[in-house]
């Protein structure tokens, strides 16, 4: 069993997973590596190549590999999430954990899975003690896309390699695994035209409301990057529908109860609202509107529950994070601490997928398979409401229902490691650049994208 380990303020991890098997993967693009040179990868350009060979077992360690920084035979890799309350945290990790157990990585690196308060100071401390800790590696979910640069800067310098999944960090050094800026794919399979979850799910809701109207928004955890992205983008789209007024906007946290209570409250101050723009926690939406006796239009994001309703008929558009981006995180970060940084890119752009009733596709295969054709809901009472099918996505194909609900791995299956060839292939379009890293490529300039959202233009 992986052994969670709860960290207070400057608590010393000492929680260690040892590790298993499998996971599939891929090979693709082309392209360079992002501005902002990690302190870390410095570090690793004064190591000797042949210390490496202090790395125990390990047989894929690459050229640009260092040794442990705690002096053992195995690097030590944090798995970070949320303590929020939510399963997509929690699916995150454990897609995350399953990774880092599976061959040929189950020789070369030791998981120690972390839950961090919603705090910026507790987060500070987290990384801190983890790096005293002896960490190579770092996988954070940041609270701020600011707040916790320093921390992440410090441990850049020290040698360990941060990457921020989901919610994105400014800190040059930082990787981002994100799909905030991604172009999502369409109904149709093909991409759309517009990059930014926020942007399109407003575009759906305001679609399947008819034209304008009076709307609600419920934001996640505010000051994330993720919520500010998603909500600037969706005030971009609502240009193109003038005489579109958002009547309130509340904090949802992520979080289905926290949905329903706030929802239900602006339901009694404006029950003629004709559409709900809403984030993770959709479903506690949807049962507060079922509860007023109303069917509206509503978007969210992935949980079981609001697709399960799509595939009756709701009038809705699910858009959103998938908690597969801990697994990418973990490979990209393997990538990282067993190869060397060279030619991998710094932002990452993580697909995922619109879904409405017109593309929900079941997922038939057992729990302890991984997807074998794409799908984005489970059948009715495999998995609980807030659960979501976008476990699978094309750059984790070795997760499993299991491996995201238990953090084991999917058995029978080996990983193949990411080259750096492979994710220059999802490397953020340098246009959005200043979205997640408040600052532009060479030869661009800070300026507005067509989505109405601040970005980067050729100079």
């Amino acid at each position: 069993m992986i052994r969670q380990a709860n960290m207070k303020r400057s608590l010393v991890l000492k929680a260690v997973a040892v590790l298993g098997a499998a996971s599939l993967a891929l090979a693709a693009c082309s392209s360079d590596s992002t501005d902002g040179a990690n302190a870390g990868d410095e570090v690793a350009a004064d190591v000797e190549a042949e210390s490496v060979d202090s790395a125990g077992d390990c047989a894929i360690l690459g050229p640009g590999a260092v040794p442990p920084r705690s002096g053992g035979d195995k690097y030590t890799v944090y798995m970070t999430s949320l303590n929020i309350g939510n399963s997509w945290q929690e699916e995150a990790q454990n897609t995350g954990m399953g990774i880092g157990q599976m061959a040929p990585y189950s020789d070369c690196v030791d998981v120690i899975g972390v839950r961090d308060e919603a705090d910026p100071q507790a987060q500070i401390s987290q990384v801190q003690s983890m790096v005293a800790d002896g960490a190579d590696a770092i996988i954070s979910y940041a609270l701020s896309p600011t707040a916790i640069n320093d921390a992440y800067k410090e441990a850049c310098d020290a040698g360990v390699t941060v990457i921020v999944y989901d919610a994105t960090a400014t800190e040059p050094c930082v990787y981002n695994v994100s799909y905030i800026t991604s172009v999502p794919f369409g109904t149709d399979g093909q991409l759309v035209e517009n990059p930014f979850m926020g942007y399109n799910a407003m575009d759906q809701l305001l679609t399947l409301m008819g034209g304008p109207g009076e709307i609600f928004v419920s934001h996640g955890i505010v000051g994330t990057s993720t919520d500010i992205v998603h909500y600037g983008s969706a005030l971009a789209a609502m240009e193109n529908y003038p005489g579109t007024e958002i009547m309130t906007e509340y904090e949802g946290r992520w979080d289905s109860a926290q949905q329903q209570k706030e929802t239900a409250k602006a339901l009694g101050s404006f029950p003629n609202v004709q559409g709900i723009f809403g984030g993770y926690g959709e479903s506690g939406v949807v049962k507060a509107l079922d509860a007023a006796g109303k069917e509206i239009p509503v978007t969210g994001e992935t949980s079981n529950y609001f697709r399960l309703r799509m595939k009756e008929g709701y009038p809705g558009a699910s858009i959103g994070s998938p908690p597969s981006q801990g697994a990418i995180g973990m490979k990209v970060a393997l990538a990282v601490v067993l190869n060397g940084p060279e030619g991998i890119p710094h932002d990452i752009e993580v697909p995922y997928t619109i879904v409405t009733a017109e593309n929900v596709t079941e997922c038939m295969q057992a729990n302890d398979e991984p997807a074998t054709e794409y799908c984005n809901v489970f059948p009715e009472g495999v998995v609980g409401d807030e659960n979501t099918a976008d476990i699978f996505n094309i750059m984790a194909p070795g997760v499993s229902l299991n491996m995201a609900q238990t953090g084991e791995p999917t058995p029978g299956i080996e990983a193949t490691p990411f080259t750096a060839e492979y994710l220059q292939g999802y490397e953020q379009d340098e246009s959005r650049r200043y979205i997640t890293r408040e600052t532009c490529p060479e030869g661009w300039t800070q300026g507005m994208l067509p989505q109405n959202v601040e970005g980067c233009v050729q100079s």
